[in-house]
């Protein structure tokens, strides 16, 4: 499962792709990993996510010295306020009843104080939080400026299929952001001829996504799963149980 933390970029101050990329530079995934697993088995979780899953062939290095989390905090507070920050609310939506997500969800809003961001943390049901998030008005009429979510692998393993990356304004994913570089890479990874192609235009699409910023990847962790052993065909990852069968 890959923790993300998703921006509003209709509204100050996620519109500004500079404090967006403060925010990115500013997450130490080993950090929001303990807060989910603690200290677990190295086989148990992955500190080194970018916006494929690691189990994808398009996953890659490139940009990925953004998440290295050796960028210092002081520093990322003066770009903020370079950025041309001018102290707006961020309501940052934490669902308590899903644990997972209220550990990200915390250690996102703290990181996020500690950077100079004026963050009012709105502790609440993952049901609300659905809701609210559909919302498109102002903080002031309801709407919001993050929340955090948990998705599959197979959600971030191509761009086909991976909402996250998606750059299409309004019919974008929740968030709504428009990207017309991130759009135009993915049409091309689509119309591309075979895999080599596909893999070199991942690495562009995943740079392109550490210059837009349209979430945070927090890090990934493998969830424990036990199931009866006279099941065969399990498919690895969130349960799935098309192909299982009883022996």
């Amino acid at each position: 499962m890959i923790g993300a933390l998703r921006f509003n970029q209709l509204h100050p101050p996620f519109d500004n792709a500079a404090i967006r990329r403060a925010a990115l530079k500013a997450v130490n995934q080993t950090d929001f990993m303990a807060a989910v697993a603690g200290e677990a088995d190295p086989g148990v979780i992955n500190a080194h996510v970018g916006f494929f899953a690691p189990s994808s062939p398009y996953a890659s290095e490139a940009g990925m010295e953004m998440l290295s989390g050796k960028h210092k905090l002081d520093d990322l507070k003066r770009e903020v306020e370079q950025a041309g920050y001018k102290g707006e609310k961020v309501a940052f939506l934490g669902a308590t009843d899903v644990a997972r997500i209220s550990a990200i969800c915390q250690v996102g809003a703290d990181v996020l104080t500690k950077i100079g961001l004026n963050v009012d943390y709105v502790a609440t049901d993952w049901g609300t939080v659905v809701q609210r998030m559909t919302r498109k008005q102002p903080i002031a009429e309801g709407g919001w400026s993050m929340f955090g979510a948990m998705f599959g692998g197979y959600d971030w393993y191509s761009p086909a299929g991976d909402l996250a990356l998606r750059g299409n304004g309004p019919n974008a994913w929740f968030g709504w952001p428009t990207a017309p570089k991130l759009e135009a890479l993915r049409d091309q990874w689509l119309r591309a001829p075979d895999m080599a192609a596909q893999k070199a235009l991942a690495r562009d699409i995943q740079l392109q996504a550490f210059e837009d910023a349209p979430c945070l990847p927090v890090r990934l962790y493998y969830q424990p799963v036990a199931y009866r052993n006279d099941l065969v065909d399990m498919m690895k990852g969130l349960i799935l149980f098309t192909g299982v069968r009883r022996v």
